[in-house]
C-alpha cells in the first residue's frame, strides 16, 4: 500500500533536502573553515606582532584565528605537533637544540631559512638583529669606572644591594617561563656569582620594565636583563656589560646546563648576536600557503612596536585594540605584505573590517 505524504510534510521534506544541498555545497566551498592558532605569550612585542597578523589573517584571508597562551615551554611542544601554528617571534638561539631538532624533523619551517643574521627586514625575519645581557644605566658606570664586565659585579655588591637580602647584589632576570630565564641563572653560577648575587625573576615582562625604568627615574643603580633593539633601551641610556666571547662549546655548554633545574653551567658566555625570524608548523605551510607567504612579509619593526606599546599604555586599551590603531594608521606599510594575486580584494577587506571597528 503506498503511503500518501500530507503537504505540510512534503514541504517540511523539501527544505530539509535544499538546506542539506547548500551545506554540503558551503562545506565544498573555497572558503577556509579550518582556525590558525597563534601563539599569544607574555612580552610586547610578540603581543602585538601576533594581533596585527590574526587581525589580517581572519579579515583578509578568512581564516578563524585563535590566540593561544602560554609560555616558551609550551611552545616548544605545540608547535612540532600542530597544536599551535604560528609563532611570531622564534628567538631561535635561546632554544637552539629543539630549534635544530625540530627543524632536522621537518615539524616547523623557519620562514627566514636558517642563517643567522639576515639583513634587516628581510623575507621571514620579524625583528631586527638584537642583542641581549645585563645592563645598567650609563650614569652607574661614569660614576664606577671599574664596572665593565659580568666579572667585574664581585667588587659593586654594595652598589646594587638585595633589598630582600642585604648582604648580597641582586640581578633582576628575565620571567620565568622564557628561555633566557634559566640562561641567566646558568651564567650566574658559571660567572662565580653565586655567593655575591641573588637572582630575582619580575612576575611579569611589565613588573621587568617598571623596574627597570623606576629606578632609572629615580636615579638609583640597578643590574637587570633586557635586550635590543627595545624602546625602553633607546630612550634610556644603558650599557651593556661584557661578557666573555660567545662560542659554540659555551652553547652547548649552556644548553646543558638549562635541561634542569638549578641550571647550573661550568661555562659562561655572552649571548650571541642573532636576528629573530617568524616559525610555523610545517602542516600550514601545506594546507594555507598564501598564510605563511603573508606572514613571510611581514614587519613592523621594534621601534615601531615600542611606540605602539606605549600608545597601548597611555590609551589602557588591550592588544587587540593597539593592532587595529595600528593598521587603521599604517596601510601604506601592511598593505605591501599582502603579495597575492588578489591583493586589492584581500586589502579592501581589512579596510571594510577597520572601518567597523
Amino acid at each position: 500500500m503506498l503511503r500518501k505524504f500530507s503537504r505540510p510534510r512534503l514541504l517540511g521534506l523539501l527544505i530539509g533536502i535544499v538546506g542539506m544541498t547548500l551545506f554540503a555545497a558551503a562545506c565544498s566551498s573555497d572558503a577556509p573553515t579550518e582556525v590558525v592558532k597563534i601563539y599569544d605569550s607574555n612580552w610586547a612585542s610578540v603581543n602585538l606582532n601576533s594581533y596585527i597578523a590574526g587581525y589580517i589573517i581572519e579579515n583578509g584571508y578568512d581564516y578563524p584565528v585563535e590566540y593561544v597562551t602560554g609560555v616558551t615551554g609550551t611552545m616548544l611542544v605545540a608547535l612540532p605537533t600542530g597544536e599551535m601554528h604560528v609563532v611570531m617571534e622564534l628567538w631561535r638561539n635561546n632554544i637552539l637544540d629543539w630549534y635544530n631538532k625540530e627543524i632536522a624533523a621537518g615539524t616547523i619551517v623557519d620562514l627566514a631559512g636558517t642563517v643567522d643574521n639576515v639583513s634587516n627586514g628581510s623575507k621571514g625575519q620579524i625583528l631586527e638583529n638584537s642583542a641581549q645581557g645585563f645592563y645598567v644605566p650609563t650614569y652607574v658606570i661614569e660614576a664606577n669606572p671599574g664596572l665593565v664586565s659580568v666579572t667585574d659585579l664581585p667588587d659593586y655588591v654594595e652598589l646594587f644591594r638585595d633589598p630582600e637580602d642585604p648582604s648580597k647584589g641582586v640581578i633582576y632576570n628575565c620571567i620565568i617561563g622564557w628561555a633566557c630565564q634559566k640562561i641567566v641563572r646558568a651564567k650566574w653560577f658559571a660567572y662565580g656569582l653565586y655567593d655575591t648575587f641573588n637572582v630575582t625573576e619580575p612576575g611579569s615582562a611589565g613588573a621587568l620594565d617598571a623596574n627597570l625604568v623606576g629606578a632609572y627615574t629615580a636615579g638609583d643603580p640597578v643590574l637587570s636583563y633586557y635586550w635590543e633593539p627595545t624602546t625602553i633601551v633607546a630612550e634610556l641610556d644603558l650599557t651593556r656589560l661584557e661578557e666573555p666571547e660567545w662560542t659554540l662549546e659555551c652553547q652547548a655548554a649552556l644548553d646543558l646546563a638549562v635541561e634542569s633545574v638549578p641550571y647550573e653551567s661550568t661555562v659562561g658566555c655572552a649571548f650571541s648576536v642573532s636576528d629573530v625570524h617568524t616559525g610555523v608548523y610545517s602542516g600550514l605551510v601545506e594546507r594555507a600557503p598564501e598564510v605563511t607567504e603573508f606572514l613571510a612579509n611581514m614587519f613592523v619593526g621594534s621601534l615601531a612596536l615600542g611606540d605602539l606599546e606605549a600608545w597601548k599604555n597611555d590609551n589602557d586599551v588591550q592588544w587587540r585594540d593597539a593592532a587595529v590603531f595600528y593598521l587603521k594608521n599604517n596601510q601604506d606599510i601592511w598593505a605591501t605584505w599582502i603579495t597575492d594575486a588578489n591583493a586589492t580584494e584581500i586589502i579592501a577587506e581589512v579596510n571594510a573590517a577597520l572601518a567597523l571597528e
